[in-house]
């Protein structure tokens, strides 16, 4: 009996619980279910699947939680001056597979929050489709920022982005991706493409954005202004990487008020029939090309391509520089003006490069630019009387 008793009472205790369970772990937002409610009653390791279409605002305060979206699942804010989604100070937190729209920011975290994105879409919205902010961090698969007022992903304050598999960011009205204010970005495993935004990737403000190798390849297609720009102390390393930036309204690749650029690796890097330079150097920037490949592991040439572009190919203005080391090659042609114009004090290590076909000359150095040449070939090449270069037999500046 007292076997029976027992048993009794535990399957009485089991069927009370389970639609207590189910209550908490699933919701039909169609149904009229509040997501958010459920999001609050949520303990550290809990799984919430949701359907339908949510429209609320939803706050994550508990850590190690995941939310899962299904069957096409929207959450929707009801008014533009809300964030859709906000992760305050909670860590461990995975959103994956649903859309975010017609808030403020579609995904913010902020106050050291630690998030994981899987397939997720954040459109329409007034601000920002990502916003991540005050030291927080942001691992993100697989998804999508598109048609937001501002940015579609941003960065500040000493925040991380990782991205792994494909990321889109397209027709935001200003930057696609934008790191400010000392933050970072790991591209690893993956691409991402910026298209048709005002303007592609900004990184700046000491922030800097790193492409971990062969796998990795950023693309900036057919933005408004400028593919991708690098400014006020910020850097962008690629490591065996790609970089595609073509047909965007400017420039191609813009370093600007002592920004960097370094390629390594066998690195490939190409711009293309932008509408001024391919890559535009100002304000004390450097752009520094190199492959050991007893370090690296890689045998071929860190490689920049720049063709087509309606200006210069390459620009290196106000004492910036270019530099060239082991296994690197620039190949420059059939640009509009030069295919390197160096001015203004900068300097230009160009080795192992071939610059030809370039309707306004090929090389050219003047007011106070040095340039240093090893094993090219230039077709045509000038410099002033005020530019100092070697490593051309016979030549001497100027050349007319």
């Amino acid at each position: 009996m007292k076997r029976n008793r027992f048993a009794s009472t535990a399957l009485l205790a089991l069927v009370f619980q389970a639609p207590l369970l189910a209550d908490r772990k699933s919701v039909d937002c169609n149904k009229g279910q509040s997501l958010n409610n459920a999001v609050q009653g949520l303990s550290p390791g809990d799984t919430l699947t949701f359907t339908g279409v949510c429209r609320e605002n939803v706050t994550v305060l508990t850590s190690g939680i995941t939310l899962i979206g299904q069957g096409g699942a929207v959450i929707q804010s009801p008014g533009a001056s809300n964030d859709v989604v906000t992760i305050d100070g909670a860590q461990r937190v995975t959103l994956q597979a649903f859309t975010v729209q017609n808030g403020n920011s579609g995904i913010h975290a902020r106050g050291n929050a630690g998030i994981r994105l899987q397939n997720l879409v954040a459109q329409g919205n007034a601000q920002t489709g990502m916003l991540i902010e005050g030291n927080s961090s942001a691992y993100i698969t697989d998804s999508s920022a598109q048609n937001n007022g501002l940015d579609g992903v941003d960065a500040e304050n000493s925040s991380s982005l990782n991205f792994n598999g494909a990321f889109l960011a397209q027709g935001n009205g200003v930057f696609g991706i934008n790191l400010g204010v000392s933050s970072s970005a790991t591209l690893g495993a993956g691409t991402i493409t910026a298209q048709q935004n005002a303007l592609g990737v900004q990184v700046s403000i000491d922030s800097s954005f790193f492409l971990g190798g062969a796998a990795s390849t950023l693309k900036t297609l057919n933005n408004i202004t400028v593919g991708l720009t690098v400014v006020s102390g910020a850097h962008i390393f690629s490591f065996g990487g790609t970089i595609l930036t073509s047909d965007n309204g400017l420039d191609g690749i813009d370093l600007a008020s002592r920004a960097g650029m370094d390629l390594d690796a066998a690195s490939q890097v190409s711009a293309l029939n932008n509408g001024r330079d391919g890559l535009h150097l100002e304000e004390l920037s450097m752009a520094n090309l190199f492959n050991n490949p007893q370090f690296s592991g890689a045998s071929g040439f860190t490689t920049l391509q720049v063709s087509g572009n309606a200006s210069n190919g390459v620009a290196v203005l106000l004492n910036s520089q270019v530099h060239m080391f082991d296994q690197a090659q620039i190949q420059s042609h059939n640009n509009t003006l030069a295919g390197i114009q160096v001015d203004n004090g900068s300097s230009l290590t160009l080795i192992n490069s071939t610059v030809q076909d370039n309707t306004g000359g090929d090389v050219g150095l003047t007011f106070g630019s040095r340039g240093e040449f090893t094993a090219n070939t230039i077709v045509h090449f000038s410099c002033d009387a005020s530019s100092l270069i070697r490593g051309i037999p016979g030549k001497t500046c100027p050349i007319p």
